[in-house]
């Protein structure tokens, strides 16, 4: 690969770290937002001890649970491409060798 489009890939892999990191900033507020209301609602469950209240516990339980898949996805993706940003500069510095 020539080095132009070594950079080209590196800018794009750059650019798409930087979002997701952004938006894994904003996933993390989103949780802990979710994980307290699942837990005032916990706690409205046990002691109003209604059908409704319960309902509402595992609304929001669940809600938490699917918040914490899509972050550790959002993770596990930028653990990617920060690997393959480190494989790029690894290119880039065997192309200026």
């Amino acid at each position: 690969m020539s080095i132009k489009t070594v950079k080209r890939h590196l800018r794009r892999t750059s650019e798409e770290i930087a979002s997701l990191r952004a938006e894994l900033v904003l996933l993390d507020e989103q949780w802990a937002h979710l994980s307290d209301e699942a837990d005032t609602a916990r706690l409205h469950a046990l002691v109003s001890e209604t059908p409704i209240s319960e309902r509402t516990h595992h609304w929001a339980a669940r809600h938490v649970e699917v918040m914490g898949q899509q972050r550790t996805q959002v993770a596990d993706r930028l653990g990617q491409l920060e690997g393959r940003q480190d494989e790029l500069l690894d290119q880039i510095s065997g192309h200026l060798r």
